[in-house]
């Protein structure tokens, strides 16, 4: 499933962050991890709590077909990260050395659903979109907790922090599915798909 992924060497930013890009037959990696719209129990925000902030991290309720789908993404990436380390991190790392820094990008809670956590962006070449269910763009919802979203979703690459290694995975649009305050037997007024326009 993931024999055609591949990092590129690591990248060293300005500020010194480290990464690797991930690509696919040249391109970037976008999937659609589920076919069924998923809570988000959070709206988006940022540690500081900043709410000028641009870069936010919007935490997804997984799916069975999203925890299998990332679990399997896991497996495949400690192997290659294994087999490449000497050209990823500049040095040769044992197995133990793989399990003990990675982060797995599926987080399991004793508590409640398994959690998808990515990244969007408000503004700039990588600004999220929103869409309807018609395939419409629209605006952000007002209240994250009366909606849930089909994500399309961009695993875009490695960070590095130390001992630490993990992925970047970006929300790059999101279909919004509004909670219904009419009576759900009313017939919809809204047209078709916009093919031209839509990503769905």
């Amino acid at each position: 499933m993931f024999s055609h992924f591949q990092l590129a060497d690591q990248h060293v930013t300005p500020r010194g962050a480290k990464t690797c890009a991930l690509s696919a037959h040249g391109a970037k990696v976008a999937i659609q991890p589920c076919t069924q719209a998923v809570l988000t129990p959070f709206p988006p925000g940022n540690f500081d709590k900043d709410p000028a902030a641009t870069r936010l991290t919007l935490e997804l309720r997984c799916t069975p077909e999203m925890v299998q789908y990332f679990d399997a993404f896991d497996l495949w990436a400690k192997e290659y990260l294994l087999a490449h380390s000497e050209r990823l991190f500049l040095k040769v790392l044992s197995q133990t050395q793989i399990e003990e820094g990675y982060h797995p990008t599926v987080k399991r809670h004793a508590k409640w659903d398994a959690q998808l956590r990515t990244k969007l962006d408000t503004v700039g070449r990588r600004e999220v979109t929103y869409w309807t269910p018609e395939g419409v763009r629209r605006t952000a919802p007002e209240d994250w907790s009366r909606v849930t979203v089909l994500p399309k979703l961009e695993i875009s690459n490695l960070w590095i922090m130390g001992r630490e290694i993990g992925w970047v995975i970006q929300a790059t649009a999101l279909q919004v599915f509004e909670e219904s305050v009419d009576c759900p037997f009313a017939l919809s007024s809204a047209g078709g798909v916009n093919e031209e326009t839509s990503p769905w």
